[in-house]
């Protein structure tokens, strides 16, 4: 099996990165709540603080129910572990995987990458950030069923185009 984790830094940040982000937007919102009733010209800038502090921790939300501090895969399996509220083991298997979203699976260098499972709806994350992240990635696409592997590389821009006939 071979082993992918996170660095401390990146598994502190992808866990607990949203709190002084709150902290620090909560702050400012006060500050222009107290000034809303000097004009109007606060009350964009306060509901957009609301906004940011929302979609900062919604995403947070979405990290800790997918995403994995320790993936360990073989030829077959992904034993993923670490997940923050929830200490039991997601195993994935290759052959059950049923779309690949995100990341370098949709052109992108970086981002989330989710692998869904399709016999147990499931949905596991990880990003690149990940120690090993492009072994991991070559593993995952190689396993796959042959038909996501190919929307995957029509994604990527990577299909070779058939020759043009000779007339």
């Amino acid at each position: 099996m071979q082993l992918f984790t996170y660095s401390f830094f990146y598994k502190l940040l992808y866990r607990y990165g949203n709190i002084p982000v709150t902290i620090l937007l909560s702050v400012y919102a006060a500050s222009l709540a107290v000034n809303l009733d000097k004009g109007v010209v606060y009350i964009i800038p306060f509901v957009v603080t609301f906004l940011v502090i929302y979609l900062v921790n919604r995403h947070y939300l979405m990290l800790y129910k997918i995403l994995p501090s320790k993936i360990e895969a073989d030829e077959e399996k992904m034993v993923c572990s670490g997940f923050l509220f929830h200490k039991q083991q997601v195993i994935i298997f290759f052959k059950d995987i049923v779309s690949l979203e995100g990341g370098i699976f949709h052109g992108r260098l970086n981002g989330v990458m989710k692998i869904k499972d399709g016999a147990h709806n499931r949905t596991i994350g990880f990003y690149d950030k990940i120690t090993g992240a492009r072994k991991l990635e070559t593993l995952i696409l190689s396993k796959v069923d042959k038909k996501i592997y190919d929307e995957i590389v029509e994604k990527l821009g990577m299909k070779k185009e058939k020759p043009a006939e000779k007339k």
